[in-house]
Formats: structure tokens, C-alpha cells, sequence
């Protein structure tokens, strides 16, 4: 298993070390890799080495407001190392249950070349597109709703939203209902878990994009800008102590 890792690991420095160091500082190329493979060893021996079962899906990557913006740059360079990562399992011969995704979040505590990497397992896929059935890993709970948290949109009163599921669309029955052609029927779905939202587009015909990007299974953060149709939303929330899970700092380009 170590072998698989790390080859995986000298693939993801192969493909990020160019570009990556040159957006951002030298050595955040070879830090970040060998922080996301030793988190995913981690994971796996949690799991008694059952490889097959665990490859984490969703991986935060929090970085400082300061290299918001550098950042934003390597987004397609991110979905290459999530393909990497999926390609790489297999390679080995193991079932992929869900692509990988790497998402980033803004964190104004951390300083300029600080970066922090979570592994986690993202909310079961849908099973159908067309459904807006979405299963949490434990049954919601009152105290994983965002405190606050709302949806801006021009000419409304801010949309507070106050269940763990929430359908968004043209639909009458969606809680949030938007009066807009461009806008599918059962457009997207936000899903409350360990205190943030998440967003899915639910196979909207237009699509759904978050900061000017394609966005689904993504986790919200206070300012994101959500474009539907001919619809701006902005996101926001109170924004309390950040939840404990896996993670790794990384500063300067070292561990």
C-alpha cells in the first residue's frame, strides 16, 4: 500500500510542482502531496487497510484570504490532481465509488503562505439526477444547521434557511421557489451537514456555478456567489469556531 501512495504522491508533485510553486511559493507543490497522500494513509489504516473502501472524496484545501485570488488561478490544475487520484486507484485495480473533489475555502486566520488540507467523505451521490433525494451520513440534527444562515438575492428580503434540506428551483413545491425560465424546475438542493451547507445541482439544464465556476457537491462559505439561470445569490452565515476534522497545516512550503 505505501508503494501505491507513493507512486500517487510522485504523480501529484509531477503534475503541480511547475505550475503550482509559480502561482503560489516554492515547495507548496511537494508540501501539498505528501500532506494529502499522508492523510489518506491515515484514513486507511483507520479502515484496517481496506483500500477499496477508503479513498476519501472530498478534500478541503483552506487558504489565506491574502492568496484567495492565486489560488483561484489553480483551480484547474486541482481537478487534473483529482483525476490523478481517481486514475491512480484504478490503476490498481480498485472500484472508485465517486470521483474525488477538491474544493477551497477562504480562511482569513491563516497567513500568507498557510494552508490547511481536510480529507473527508462528502454526502452520498443522488440516485437519479432528476430526484432530489440526498442521504447524510447520519440523520440531521438541529445542531448542524449553520447558524444564520441566509440567501441574498436583489429586491427580496434575505431567504433564511432553516432545514436541513432545501430545494431551490421553479417548481412551486421548492422551498425557495424562483420565477425564471432559465431556471430548471428542480434546480439545486443545499443539504446542512456538520454545520455547513452544501450545494448540488440536481441536473439543472443550465447549470449552476459558484464564483464564476461549475460547481456541484460544494461546500458554501459566507460571500460565495451563486449564479442559477438569471439569478445572483449570495451566501452567508454566522461564522462560529471552525468544526475539528481531519487536517493537516502546512506553512511556508513545510509541514
Amino acid at each position: 500500500m505505501r508503494k501505491l501512495l507513493q507512486t500517487i504522491e510522485d504523480k501529484l508533485r509531477y503534475l503541480l510542482e511547475e505550475n503550482l510553486d509559480r502561482l503560489l511559493f516554492p515547495g507548496v507543490s511537494s508540501s501539498l502531496s505528501y500532506t494529502l497522500i499522508q492523510l489518506i494513509e491515515e484514513e486507511i489504516k483507520k479502515q484496517d487497510g481496506r483500500c477499496e473502501d477508503s479513498m476519501p472524496d472530498l478534500i478541503t484545501i483552506k487558504v489565506s484570504s491574502e492568496r484567495w485570488e492565486a489560488w483561484q488561478e489553480s483551480l484547474p490544475l486541482l481537478d487534473e490532481v483529482s483525476g490523478a487520484l481517481e486514475d491512480s486507484w484504478k490503476d490498481q485495480g480498485y472500484e472508485v465509488r465517486k470521483s474525488p473533489v477538491i474544493q477551497l475555502v477562504q480562511s482569513p486566520e491563516l497567513t500568507s503562505n498557510q494552508i490547511k488540507v481536510e480529507i473527508n467523505y462528502s454526502l452520498e451521490e443522488r440516485v437519479s439526477p432528476k430526484t432530489a433525494l440526498q442521504k447524510l451520513t447520519r440523520e440531521p440534527l438541529e445542531d448542524i444547521l449553520p447558524k444564520d444562515a441566509c440567501l441574498i438575492i436583489a429586491d427580496r428580503e434575505p431567504f433564511y434557511l432553516t432545514k436541513a434540506v432545501v430545494n431551490i428551483g421553479r417548481r412551486s413545491s421548492n422551498d425557495l421557489v424562483l420565477d425564471d425560465p432559465m431556471v430548471s424546475r428542480d434546480h439545486l438542493q443545499l443539504r446542512a451537514d456538520n454545520g455547513r451547507y452544501y450545494l448540488f445541482d440536481l441536473g439543472s439544464k443550465t447549470g449552476t456555478t459558484v464564483n464564476n465556476f461549475p460547481a456541484n457537491n460544494f461546500a458554501l462559505k459566507p460571500g460565495d456567489v451563486i449564479h442559477i439561470g438569471n439569478i445572483t445569490m449570495i451566501y452567508n452565515q454566522h461564522v462560529d469556531q471552525e468544526i475539528s476534522k481531519p487536517t493537516r497545516s502546512i506553512y511556508g512550503g513545510k509541514e
